[in-house]
C-alpha cells in the first residue's frame, strides 16, 4: 500500500501543476526569441544598411546633386554639356585710346585661387615690371589690386574689410563725416555688395571676379570689366608705347584665335569635364581636352611659347592658368585622368619656363586653389577631403628645368 501510493504521487500530478510547467516552456521560447532578435539587430547595425535605406539615401542624394549642379554648372540645352554664362560687362574697344582712364584710379577685384582672375594678376606683373623704370617712384600705380578672399561655406568672394573703408568711404581728415558716411551707405562685405554699390543698385547677375571698377577724382564710381579675357587686353593698351607688348596690335588676330581655342578646349574645357552631369557628356569633354592637349604638345616641341621662342604673348598666360592647376586639381577632381601635365614632354618644359618668371610664380598660390577646389565645390567633394600634393604640383619639379 505504501509503495504504490508513492508511486502514483510520482507518476501523477495535478492540472494546476501541468499548466505551470507548460507557461515557463513558453515564457522561455520567447525569452529565446527576443534574445536572438537583439544579437541579430546588434549585427545588423554594425555592417553596412538595409537595402532600402540604400536606395533612400540614394534616391535623396541624387535628386539635392542635380538641383545643386544645376545651379553651379548650367548645361546646354541641346548638347547637355556645360554652359559657362556670358560676363555682364565687357569692354568693346581695345584700340590704345579706346578707354579713357584719365583722372580715373582703377581697383581690381581678384582671387588669386580662381583661374580667370589670376591671368589679371599675372598681366598687372608683367606690365607693373616693363613699366617701373618710366615711372616716377612717387607717381602712384593707376591698377591697385584688391585681394578677395573665398568663404567656403557661403561660396562667396569676401572683401577685407580694410579695402572697403580706404576705396569707399576715403578719409578726407574729417572723422565725423567719414562716420556718417559709413552709417548711411549699405554694408560692403562681399563681391556682390561691392556690385550693387558700384551699380546703384540691388545687383541680381552673378557677382563673379575678377571686377574691375573705375572711381574718378570726383568719387564717382563706375563698372568697368568683369571678363577676365577683356580686361588682360585692357591692360596691355593702358601700358605705354614702349613697354613691352602683350597683345601687339600686329599679332591681335593670331593672339585672339589661339586664345579662343585655348578658352573652348582647355580652359573651359577641364569644367565641361568636371561639371559634366551624364557619362556621355564627361566622355566627349574628356576626348576634346586631351586632343587640345597632344595638339598644343606638339606645337610646342621646339618652341618656348606658342607663337614662337621670342613672343610671350596673352596666350601664354591664359594657358598657363589651367596648365598650372591641372595634375594638383583638375586631374583629380575633375576626371581629367587620363592623363597628366607631367606626362607630356613639352607641355612639362612650357609650364617649368613660365613658371621660373616672377609673375607667373609670385602669383601662384598652389595651396590657396587646392584649399577652395576641394572644400567649395561641395557637389564634386562633399567630405571636403584634400589628397596629397602631387610631385609635379611642387617647387622641385616645377623649377627643374
Amino acid at each position: 500500500m505504501f509503495t504504490a501510493q508513492k508511486r502514483g504521487v510520482h507518476l501523477f500530478s495535478s492540472p494546476s501543476s501541468s499548466l505551470s510547467r507548460r507557461k515557463r516552456a513558453r515564457a522561455g521560447k520567447q525569452l529565446k526569441k527576443k534574445t536572438e532578435c537583439k544579437s541579430a539587430s546588434s549585427k545588423t547595425s554594425s555592417s553596412l544598411p538595409p537595402g532600402i535605406l540604400v536606395r533612400v539615401a540614394k534616391t535623396a542624394w541624387n535628386l539635392g546633386w542635380y538641383v545643386m549642379m544645376s545651379q553651379l554648372a548650367p548645361k546646354d540645352k541641346v548638347s547637355g554639356e556645360y554652359s559657362r554664362p556670358e560676363s555682364q560687362f565687357r569692354v568693346k574697344d581695345f584700340d590704345d585710346d579706346g578707354f579713357h582712364s584719365e583722372g580715373k584710379k582703377l581697383y581690381l577685384f581678384a582671387g588669386k585661387t580662381c583661374p580667370w582672375a589670376h591671368r589679371t594678376l599675372i598681366v598687372n606683373e608683367l606690365i607693373k615690371k616693363s613699366s617701373k623704370q618710366r615711372r616716377n617712384e612717387e607717381e602712384e600705380e593707376q591698377v591697385e589690386i584688391v585681394y578677395l578672399e573665398p568663404n567656403k561655406n557661403t561660396g562667396l568672394w569676401t572683401v577685407p574689410k580694410e579695402a572697403v573703408e580706404r576705396i569707399f568711404f576715403r578719409d578726407d581728415g574729417d572723422t565725423g563725416e567719414r562716420q556718417r558716411q559709413q552709417e548711411q551707405q549699405p554694408m560692403i562685405e562681399t563681391l556682390r555688395d561691392v556690385y550693387s554699390y558700384v551699380s546703384g543698385t540691388r545687383f541680381e547677375g552673378r557677382a563673379t571676379a575678377p571686377l574691375l571698377i573705375s572711381v574718378s577724382n570726383g568719387g564717382a564710381f563706375e563698372i568697368v570689366c568683369n571678363e577676365s579675357a577683356d580686361i588682360i587686353r585692357l591692360f596691355d593698351c593702358l601700358n605705354g608705347e614702349n613697354d613691352e607688348k602683350l597683345y601687339p596690335k600686329e599679332n591681335r588676330k593670331e593672339i585672339d584665335e589661339m586664345c579662343a581655342y585655348l578658352f573652348e578646349n582647355v580652359n573651359n574645357g577641364v569644367y565641361k569635364a568636371g561639371f559634366a552631369q551624364s557619362q556621355a557628356t564627361l566622355d566627349d569633354a574628356v576626348d576634346k581636352l586631351f586632343q587640345a592637349l597632344d595638339v598644343l604638345d606638339q606645337k610646342l616641341e621646339g618652341s618656348k611659347f606658342l607663337l614662337g621662342d621670342d613672343s610671350l604673348t596673352l596666350c601664354d598666360i591664359c594657358f598657363y592658368t589651367t596648365l598650372i592647376r591641372f595634375d594638383a586639381v583638375y586631374n583629380h577632381l575633375f576626371r581629367c585622368t587620363r592623363k597628366r601635365i607631367c606626362d607630356y614632354p613639352n607641355l612639362s618644359r612650357y609650364l617649368k619656363t613660365l613658371y621660373a618668371l616672377h609673375a607667373f610664380r609670385e602669383t601662384t598660390d598652389m595651396v590657396g586653389i587646392r584649399e577652395q577646389y576641394y572644400t567649395s565645390l561641395f557637389p564634386l567633394n562633399p567630405g571636403n577631403l584634400v589628397p596629397p600634393l602631387p610631385f609635379s604640383s611642387k617647387d622641385d619639379w616645377l623649377l627643374s628645368l
